[in-house]
């Protein structure tokens, strides 16, 4: 840049005190620390952005989850639940890990929890006032 405008760069360099009558620009040091600082933190950065972007790839290729794209429908999942005679559904929950089917039974609440992978039911949970 001071090529361009014949000035002295005084920020980036200081005159040797020691030289002669020819006194010559050297690198001024606390800018060199401060471009290595720089230098370093930048490429820090880069190595731990790299492993989190290639760690995330990893984790979701290698989970048994399928991919499915939104335009896709889900396939039919055998399975059979029964639930009691009488009972209505209120509402579903779904979720990456489950579905919760709400069944309202008299004055009883009973929640289904199903494994949205192959569609059969974990686990049972009856809500009763008292």
């Amino acid at each position: 840049m001071t090529q361009d405008t014949q000035n002295p760069a005084d920020g980036e360099t200081a005159i040797d005190s020691d030289a002669d009558n020819g006194a010559t620009p050297t690198a001024n040091p606390r800018y060199v620390r401060v471009m290595l600082s720089v230098v370093i933190g930048l490429g820090v950065l880069l190595v731990v952005g790299t492993a989190i972007v290639v760690g995330t790839i990893i984790k979701r290729a290698s989970s048994g989850a399928p991919v499915m794209a939104a335009s896709e429908v889900a396939p039919v999942i055998p399975g059979q639940v029964s639930i009691p005679a009488g009972a209505v559904l209120q509402s579903v929950e779904n979720g990456d890990t489950r579905i919760v089917l709400h069944l309202k039974d008299g004055d009883e609440i009973l929640l289904i929890m199903l494994d949205p992978r192959h569609g059969f039911e974990t686990g049972r949970v009856r809500l009763v006032s008292e």
